[in-house]
């Protein structure tokens, strides 16, 4: 069932990205050709993305002793290969004018070069995210297997619980991921101010959860607050104009440092579950500062349907690592009243 909804979840992916890109090349150039060509053009692409994932960065990697070395001589092949392809099949389709003069000429060459690149970019993305992923899950279930084989001394408490906030805040820094997320960004940027941004965003709050922590216990809380805006700007743009929020903070932040990804999981879980569409009731959140006391507030109307599991797994991790960062010196209250669901943090700093 699993494999089922990855795959379900592939194919609308594909769809809605084909039809935007339909649409937008529709209304800014006209579409040209045969309606059939395009079925026909995005499985070659589509396939490209695939292969290259999970054949010749697979192989590259996980096959291979010079994996950057390798990777980078099979695709450079595989570009080759598949403008070959291409070119073939351009000349082959009806409908499709190209003579075999006009196969070499610059602005066929260049066109086809960054329509390549732009899809092997968006599948390195997509290979870095899987394995980022398979990482992070077989680290901890290792990590928690063998301490939990040793929960008979107090040294074994503290260090699953130094293993269970490392995998928390996530500490893994994938630069191949970022770069590859710079590159879409800058190919997304041309077509899409919004959506560049969007791009830009997401890559501003991975780079913060995976590398937030790995040095150090605690972070300024204005970069946390900073995050926040990341976070709320993100949604609103999914949302647009269907997005009810209200963000007020009151108190100086230079200087107070709190662990990293704190507040940062209050606010997600609020515009993760909450009813975000609706002007009479929006997402409440507040964040107070006065002296070394730090009080912080959400509240939001609980949505009827959510796609999200309600099991407050994070809410129940985000109160171990209170424990263990400020024993004696939280209060942590969170529940349902009156159709909100309200949580209440406060903090001796």
């Amino acid at each position: 069932m699993k494999n089922r909804d990855i795959v379900f979840g592939h194919v609308i992916a594909w769809l809605v990205y084909i039809l935007y890109e339909v649409s937008s090349v529709a209304l800014t150039a006209g579409l040209h050709g045969p309606l059939y060509h395009f079925p026909v053009y995005y499985c070659c692409y589509i396939g490209l993305f695939y292969f290259n994932a999970h054949v010749v960065l697979d192989f590259a990697f996980f096959k291979t002793g010079r994996p950057y070395m390798v990777s980078g001589g099979l695709i450079a092949a595989e570009i080759l290969l598949f403008f070959i392809i291409k070119a073939g099949l351009d000349l082959v389709m009806p409908g499709v004018t190209k003579s075999p003069e006009a196969l070499l000429a610059k602005p066929y060459l260049l066109s086809n070069l960054f329509r390549e690149v732009f899809f092997i970019g968006f599948s390195i993305a997509y290979w870095s995210m899987l394995g980022m992923v398979r990482f992070k899950e077989r680290n901890h279930q290792m990590e928690r297997e063998q301490l939990k084989n040793m929960a008979s001394t107090l040294e074994l408490k503290n260090r699953y619980v130094s293993v269970e906030n490392a995998f928390l805040q996530t500490q893994i820094s994938p630069h191949l991921l970022f770069n590859s997320l710079s590159f879409i960004y800058t190919s997304v940027r041309r077509l899409s101010d919004q959506a560049g941004n969007g791009v830009l965003l997401l890559s501003d709050l991975m780079r913060y959860s995976l590398v937030t922590g790995k040095d150090a216990e605690s972070v300024l809380l204005s970069r946390e607050v900073e995050q926040i805006w990341n976070l709320i700007s993100l949604s609103r743009l999914r949302m647009e104009e269907h997005f009810y929020l209200q963000f007020k903070r009151k108190g100086r932040l230079a200087g107070k440092k709190i662990i990293p990804l704190l507040l940062i999981t209050l606010v997600e879980n609020a515009i993760k579950h909450g009813e975000l569409d609706d002007r009479k009731v929006p997402v409440r959140i507040s964040l107070s500062v006065e002296g070394d006391q730090l009080l912080f507030l959400t509240s939001n109307k609980i949505r009827e349907s959510s796609p999200y599991k309600k099991g407050g797994l994070g809410l129940d991790n985000l109160q171990k690592r209170l424990a263990n960062a400020y024993p004696g010196r939280f209060a942590f209250k969170f529940g349902k009243r009156e159709g909100l669901f309200i949580v209440s943090l406060k903090i001796t700093l």
